[in-house]
């Protein structure tokens, strides 16, 4: 198996569990701390984000791809390493004062549970996951995060019992970060040995940082800054419900975005190598993969919404199923946009063009927040963050149009949104037969999986869909030699 095959396994399989692991957890939690509870936790997560934010200072995307450059000559990436370290502990340091500062002097409501957040800067500051990824070493850190996961998850049903264990929540969740990131430390002497830099190159990766770093804080406006707003122009109760929202819908587009984490190191090696045939293939696959399958999950998760909603929050948190409707969309967008954004901008070091349509959707969604939230509350949230993805959509096709055939990718995927939209149709309507029950709940799930499954299926075959068809072949034959292989034994 390729290593990317492979480092695609681990990236998704840690997703998925990612993924699995709030279907656990929100019920019991929406239950026992309650809406109120939940947007005060998703208040004070949104202001320590921003710390964050300038704590890393965009070396996720940076250090990643410095890293990936520099791993065929083992002196030169002991100095990348040493000096993208010493950086980020240094301005790491620097922002885990000013947010402690920010806490005694400006909060006057939750103080303990800002304080509690403090763990998230500190897991910012033992975070080396960038390292990893030049590597290509997905399996060392998804291991050990999954464990940790795991057991984060079992913390909060030992501890967390009613609405006054809020701290105990946050703390579980902040220090469990924190301890992951904090296990992949014993195995760096393996690959990197620290060395003594000059300042100036340590200062040399300050201007391209910045550029990413701005990219960051811009995205971070439609992520968070959302729930920031719905918290001052709304109450608290409102930011429960779209915080639930959010998660149902973050949670599955990490499984397809996985693709541009596993793939962004391998190609910024190839540029390097001068590989460009190589990596058009690789992004032509990426693009039709990653909309196939956002689009089953998006169309899918606005279809079981309303019972969604119901069944695992309880009916106080129906009007969460209204929201996750509208941002099921985004899951198609933000798809799309990380394969352009982690396959081919950032690997080709147009960061200002990244940096360009972050800011334009940065702007649109704050002024379309501005006037929705005071009036339809988290919706009008969700349909802000919604135009703002398609902001960014419009920007990195624009650029990308005369350089990547996206007009192609476009025209290749369309039948494949009509039929997610056919499959929305097929599950909507067993909801409004069966209503808001678990029964109801699971065969929807059954019917949108096969009805588009089936329809995926007729399709590529009717009218020759090489990379659809190739795919389903391959997977069938490796279905029949696992068979055949189960038999012999």
């Amino acid at each position: 198996m390729s290593n990317v095959k492979k480092n695609y396994i681990y990236q998704v399989c840690y997703q998925i569990l990612i993924s699995i692991l709030p279907f656990i957890t929100s019920p019991y939690i929406a239950r026992v701390l309650g809406a109120k509870m939940i947007g005060v936790y998703s208040y004070t997560y949104s202001i320590v984000v921003y710390f964050k934010i300038f704590a890393s200072l965009g070396i996720i995307n940076y250090g990643n791809r410095a890293i990936a450059k520099s791993k065929g000559d083992q002196q030169e990436l002991n100095k990348t390493f040493s000096s993208l370290l010493i950086l980020h502990i240094l301005l790491t340091s620097a922002i885990i004062m000013l947010y402690l500062l920010y806490v005694h002097i400006f909060v006057c409501e939750n103080k303990l549970i800002a304080y509690i957040q403090t763990f998230y800067l500190l897991a910012e500051l033992v975070d080396i996951s960038w390292f990893y990824f030049g590597l290509e070493k997905f399996k060392i850190t998804v291991i050990r995060n999954s464990i940790l996961k795991i057991a984060t998850v079992i913390s909060v049903f030992i501890f967390v019992h009613d609405n006054s264990d809020l701290w105990k929540y946050v703390f579980i969740l902040a220090f469990g970060t924190f301890l992951s990131l904090l296990s992949v430390w014993p195995f760096v002497p393996k690959f990197v040995s620290l060395v003594r830099v000059p300042v100036k190159r340590i200062t040399s990766h300050i201007k391209p940082m910045i550029i990413l770093f701005f990219a960051v804080v811009a995205v971070s406006v439609y992520s968070y800054m959302d729930k920031v707003m719905i918290g001052k122009f709304s109450n608290m109760s409102e930011l429960g419900y779209y915080e639930n929202a959010w998660k149902m819908t973050e949670f599955p587009v990490n499984f397809v975005t996985a693709i541009g984490t596993v793939m962004m190191p391998k190609i910024s090696n190839l540029i390097v190598k001068g590989d460009f045939k190589t990596v058009d293939k690789y992004i032509y696959g990426s693009i039709r993969f990653s909309v196939i399958a956002s689009v089953a999950i998006a169309f899918g998760v606005a279809g079981i919404a309303k019972e969604f909603a119901v069944v695992f929050w309880g009916n106080q948190f129906m009007e969460s199923g209204n929201i996750m409707i509208i941002l099921s969309i985004t899951i198609i967008l933000i798809a799309w946009n990380s394969v352009i954004r982690l396959e081919y901008l950032i690997p080709m070091e147009y960061d200002k063009v990244y940096l360009l349509g972050v800011c334009l959707a940065a702007i649109v969604n704050v002024l379309f927040n501005w006037f929705l939230i005071p009036r339809y509350g988290a919706f009008g949230a969700g349909i802000g963050t919604v135009i703002s993805y398609f902001t960014i959509f419009i920007v990195q096709n624009l650029f990308c149009i005369k350089k990547l055939s996206i007009l192609k990718y476009i025209l290749l995927n369309i039948p494949y949104l009509i039929i997610g939209f056919v499959m929305f149709i097929f599950v909507r309507s067993v909801g409004n037969y069966f209503g808001c029950t678990v029964i109801s709940l699971i065969m929807e799930v059954i019917v949108g999986v096969a009805v588009y499954s089936a329809l995926v299926c007729i399709y590529a075959f009717a009218f020759k869909d090489k990379y659809v068809t190739d795919n389903i072949k391959f997977v069938l034959c490796k279905l029949k030699i696992k068979c055949a292989s189960d038999k012999s034994l």
